[in-house]
């Protein structure tokens, strides 16, 4: 079966019988450890002891194959572990191996649960582009076909996407409350933007902060003394400064950055996707567009995880004139181009920038 989301996939776990076979993948590396993790335990009683096996890497199907199929201590079940297995660059009489491998034991009974688990992307000798086109798509096409035999057989397809704002925003509740403190809804959202939408970095920044608060309701102050922030957040904070016309504070965002080991075109990079978020926010409101239809039009660039930006641009695009918006986005191009084209010094043609943003009325 493919799980349609994460309340369907937690309400299989709840139930604790396994199905024979799973493949997770996604791009929430902490929902797919944890979810691996609950699967391996149900399965082996605590998912410890000598019936889990974990291969990782290069591994055979034979190998594979000897811990599916051997004795189990305890007369249980077996849990076999396999993280990350090269499928793109493997041999094709090797690939149908382990697609034998998943039918039998299919047909076990359940006596052994198989798990294919991806975190991180394979990487692959350097070839000619039509050479490494062709690579890509038979790995993506053995990827996709071990995930439709594996429903197939009556096995588990679960994919872990980067959870919404709002789920993240729960996570961050949770983690605080094991740790006797409250944190208001507004501060989950803040420190999302703040921290990033990475669920694990957000689970031990949540930590950190309960933890130096001890117990109670968690302020904002709290939040920025104890966590640290994006590139994005911290050049969100130098936007704020240049709209604001704080000279001063914007210098100091600027040096912060830096010390954080920030380049000046990575800086300009982040401040001009604000600048176009604002200009998009401005034009969506004078034509009587909302932020869905903005995210609607831009899906590519406001992800549901980073819908929060278009509320944060709808809210700074008021400080600007159409005019005024299109001024300072040729301001940043022309940083870019020089960056990128007269081999100047880049901080202080960022430093120039910044002050001529400062100039538009």
């Amino acid at each position: 079966m493919i799980f349609k989301d994460m309340e369907e996939v937690r309400r299989h776990l709840r139930i604790g019988v396994p199905l024979p076979c799973y493949f997770i993948g996604g791009s929430d590396d902490q929902r797919k450890r944890t979810i691996l993790n609950k699967i391996v335990s149900i399965t082996t009683e605590g998912g410890t002891g000598f019936d889990t096996h974990r291969f990782s890497g290069n591994v055979s199907a034979d190998t594979v194959g000897d811990a599916a199929f051997e004795i189990t201590f305890g007369g249980g079940r077996r849990c076999v572990v396999c993280e990350d297995l090269p499928f793109g660059s493997m041999g094709e009489n090797e690939f149908k191996k382990f697609e034998q491998l998943v039918t039998e034991v299919s047909e076990m009974g359940g006596s052994t649960v198989l798990v294919f688990a991806f975190y991180s992307v394979e990487t692959e000798p350097k070839k000619d582009s039509k050479a490494k086109s062709e690579s890509k798509t038979g790995k993506k096409n053995r990827v996709e076909a071990l995930k439709k035999l594996v429903d197939k057989c009556s096995g588990g397809v679960i994919n872990c996407e980067t959870p919404t704002t709002a789920e993240l925003c729960t996570i961050i509740e949770k983690t605080c409350a094991k740790y006797k403190c409250s944190i208001h809804r507004d501060l989950c959202s803040y420190m999302v933007e703040r921290c990033g939408n990475d669920s694990a970095l957000l689970i031990n920044e949540a930590r950190k902060v309960a933890e130096y608060k001890g117990s109670g309701i968690i302020s904002k102050a709290d939040i920025d003394l104890m966590t640290c922030a994006t590139p994005d957040a911290k050049v969100f904070d130098l936007s704020a400064k240049i709209s604001a016309k704080d000279k001063t504070g914007a210098f100091a965002v600027l040096q912060e950055l830096r010390e954080m080991g920030e380049s000046a075109p990575l800086i300009l990079n982040i401040l001009s996707g604000m600048y176009i978020d604002m200009f998009r926010a401005k034009s969506a409101r004078s034509s009587g567009k909302t932020k869905f239809d903005v995210a609607a039009d831009f899906p590519k660039s406001y992800p549901k995880p980073r819908q929060f930006l278009i509320d944060r641009a709808m809210t700074a695009q008021s400080r600007y004139s159409s005019e005024a918006l299109l001024c300072c986005l040729d301001t940043l191009l022309d940083a870019e181009q020089r960056m990128k084209s007269t081999g100047g010094d880049a901080d202080i043609i960022l430093d120039e920038t910044v002050a001529k943003l400062f100039s538009i009325k």
